[in-house]
């Protein structure tokens, strides 16, 4: 299948290109004697190169790829910095494509320009295919600068992070191609290893792996020092130094054992290792952000629900009032009609009816625009509820600020409804009415006197 071979930084961009081109430099492995008994040739235009094929991404010519990287640089002052370029060797077995079959040199090439626009689409990148390995298998050098051509910052990667990417990339490219997918290899085993595991003997090479693979798949295992503590209880004890860790043990027979993490293969070195627990750690918090989330948004919901049930029965009894209310307005209109018998009855009379009227109606008004207001404030109330279902819907505003945002909001809205109780109250106060003075009347002959 198509592999990434390895990942390396390129102090010098020049170098890098200069190598991966070849121009003048012979080919190893006897490679143009090779040529010559296959009846091959070099494709015009690249003659004296090593390259057989090359190619670029955003407007990379590869023969002047020097010139292009280095005009880049200069204009973003980054032509002093060190490791200038990313080089990604990616190789392709024997049975994918063809070292025989010239067609198939560019068709390599072209799946390495794919690879690097896929994975570095903000950078220049420069593609050169080679032949001249050992068993003479089509492999690219792909050679990235590192300055970012929208930004101008210069590239900051961790190698094991970067390797992961191809590896993820280059796997999605050979399932395009229908070609095979080989999971990586792990474990770095020596001959001697080799033989005594065909043979089904002990190997403490491998109880030692198994012993970290055990830690390792409890996902609860998210930083160095637990990891070291677990090995610990497993009888591994772990040193660090540098960029480097050593495993020391007692093998089955008793024996202390002690091998560095690259000896065992590249999945137990200090960076795969770090790698992984620094990835667990990140998923671990963000786990525990988005459950924060979620209990910060049902308690908004539950606290704005509590307010909305309370206004809700207000509207309920406001409306429960208003037939009443109409009521006594008709009971008014009916009394005054009737007061009609007497002139100077319906005056008297009417006069005071009609204060009582006024004052009915004026308080069937405000209980009116009361019964309207709190049907607005329901409304609003509503679309608030709505609006915090929505958040809780979408996931990717549950975050510290939002969530923050959220919970200022929820206290605004309850001091708001605080207020708007404490005006309520004060405004579905009675009033204390005014007695009106007894007046006295005297009888004479000529009617009613005061």
């Amino acid at each position: 299948m198509a592999t990434i071979a390895k990942i390396t930084n390129g102090a010098s961009a020049a170098s890098a290109l200069n190598y991966a081109l070849g121009k003048g430099k012979a080919m190893h492995h006897d490679t143009e004697r090779w040529l010559e008994e296959q009846q091959l040739v070099h494709p015009d235009g690249l003659k004296d190169c090593r390259a057989i094929a090359v190619g670029g991404t955003n407007g990379i010519d590869p023969i002047i790829a020097k010139e292009q990287f280095k005009a880049v640089q200069q204009a973003f002052n980054q032509n002093k910095r060190r490791n200038q370029v990313l080089r990604i060797t990616q190789s392709f077995a024997d049975n994918e494509l063809n070292a025989r079959n010239p067609s198939d040199w560019q068709r390599a090439n072209d799946l390495g320009c794919e690879l690097a626009e896929k994975l570095y689409p903000q950078y220049q990148s420069a593609v050169y295919t080679h032949i001249d390995g050992e068993h003479h298998i089509l492999h690219n050098h792909i050679i990235v600068s590192k300055v970012n051509l929208e930004t101008g910052k210069k590239l900051d990667e961790r190698k094991g992070a970067a390797v992961e990417r191809a590896r993820t990339a280059n796997d999605a490219i050979a399932k395009k191609q229908g070609w095979q997918v080989i999971a990586p290899v792990r474990e770095h085993q020596s001959k001697t290893e080799q033989d005594l595991t065909q043979k089904g003997q002990y190997s403490y090479m491998s109880d030692l792996r198994s012993r970290i693979d055990a830690v390792m798949q409890d996902t609860a295992v998210s930083d160095f020092k637990t990891f070291s503590e677990r090995l610990d209880q497993s009888g591994v004890n772990v040193s660090v130094r540098g960029k480097n860790v050593s495993y020391v043990f007692l093998d089955a027979n008793s024996k202390q054992r002690r091998a560095r993490g690259k000896r065992l293969g590249t999945d137990y070195d200090k960076e795969a290792i770090e790698n992984e627990l620094e990835r667990r750690a990140r998923d671990r918090k963000d786990q525990q952000l988005d459950r924060e989330d979620q209990r910060r948004a049902t308690e908004l919901v539950r606290d704005t629900a509590e307010p909305n049930r309370q206004v809700e029965q207000r509207k309920r009894d406001t409306e429960s009032r208003e037939p009443a209310t109409k009521q006594s307005g008709q009971s008014i209109d009916r009394l005054t009609i009737a007061t009609g018998q007497t002139e100077q009855a319906t005056r008297n009379l009417g006069t005071d009816y009609n204060r009582q009227y006024h004052r009915k109606r004026r308080l069937r008004d405000r209980v009116t625009s009361f019964a309207n207001y709190v049907r607005g404030f329901t409304d609003g109330l509503h679309r608030f509820a709505e609006q915090a279902k929505q958040l809780i819907a979408d996931k990717h505003l549950y975050q510290d600020v939002a969530s923050r945002f959220k919970a200022d909001m929820a206290r605004k809205e309850q001091n708001r409804q605080a207020v708007i109780k404490q005006d309520l109250a004060k405004r579905t106060v009675p009033k204390l009415q005014k007695q009106q003075p007894k007046q006295t009347y005297h009888h004479n002959r000529g009617g009613l006197q005061r």
